[in-house]
């Protein structure tokens, strides 16, 4: 027997704040994962941190204290401490797999308050773009992505702990518009500053859009930022080159695309 569950990460948020006063992050899928394996044909548990072992505890608890004696590996694509919900891939992953492997299967719901009872969760295990509540799972409202367009994702350096960054009581994300949609994406980001600064964030935007990006986005409580390209953009290449020579305090990470 082998189960093998992969769940995306994302590149930071399209948008984080607050809504009608609910907390909210619209979420931003990309095509990296993390990979959870449940098997009989190998032993042990390889590759997880304390949060990923606090979530097998949690779904064992959960399905009546059943015993786990299968093998389970956990990989990763996702960088540690970035913005790009290598926890949330990470446990969620591993709910699902245990899940399967003990004949279960978990609803969306359930993920998401299981993912929520470890940390804020970024959502991914919903498909595509949605709002959602970051401290209880809860799908908001799931939005019409315009296309998958390329992200250039590029890192502003150092790493950031999301549960000791989201104890802090000394600040307040922002009230969000009342309809939820993509154009929120720069808005919330200039928001952000405040929060945790992305240094000549403006003056990425403004060179980016001069070679045709769509929008620059940010991990909230992280250190990457996106770059949209469209999808049919053949240049995207010599453009993240070029990014690279004005911004050289940057690293290019990855060229990814928006899970839709």
């Amino acid at each position: 027997m082998m189960i093998a569950v992969k769940m995306r990460g994302t590149c930071g948020e399209l948008a984080q704040g607050f809504y009608r006063g609910e907390p909210i992050l619209i979420t931003c899928p990309i095509e990296k994962f993390s990979t959870a394996i449940v098997s009989d044909e190998f032993a042990g548990v390889e590759g997880l941190g304390l949060k990923s072992r606090a979530m097998l505890d949690k779904v064992l608890t959960v399905s009546g204290g059943r015993e786990f004696n299968r093998g389970l590996r956990l990989t990763s694509e996702l960088p540690r401490g970035k913005g790009m919900a290598s926890s949330s891939a990470d446990i969620a992953a591993v709910a699902q797999a245990v899940a399967l492997s003990l004949g279960q299967r978990l609803s969306l719901d359930e993920l998401g308050k299981l993912c929520a009872s470890i940390e804020p969760t970024d959502g991914i295990f919903y498909a595509g773009v949605v709002a959602m509540n970051p401290l209880t799972g809860r799908l908001i409202k799931t939005l019409r992505a315009q296309e998958r367009f390329q992200i250039a994702v590029f890192d502003y350096g150092g790493e950031v702990d999301t549960l000791k960054f989201n104890r802090r009581s000394d600040f307040e994300f922002p009230a969000l518009d009342d309809e939820i949609n993509f154009t929120l994406t720069e808005s919330s980001a200039f928001a952000n500053q405040k929060i945790l600064l992305k240094p000549h964030l403006e003056e990425l935007m403004t060179f980016a859009k001069s070679l045709g990006a769509v929008a620059v986005n940010v991990a909230h409580s992280g250190t990457v930022a996106g770059i949209f390209f469209r999808a049919d953009d053949s240049r995207v290449a010599e453009k993240v080159a070029a990014i690279q020579r004005r911004f050289d305090f940057l690293q290019f990470m990855t060229l990814t695309r928006l899970a839709i």
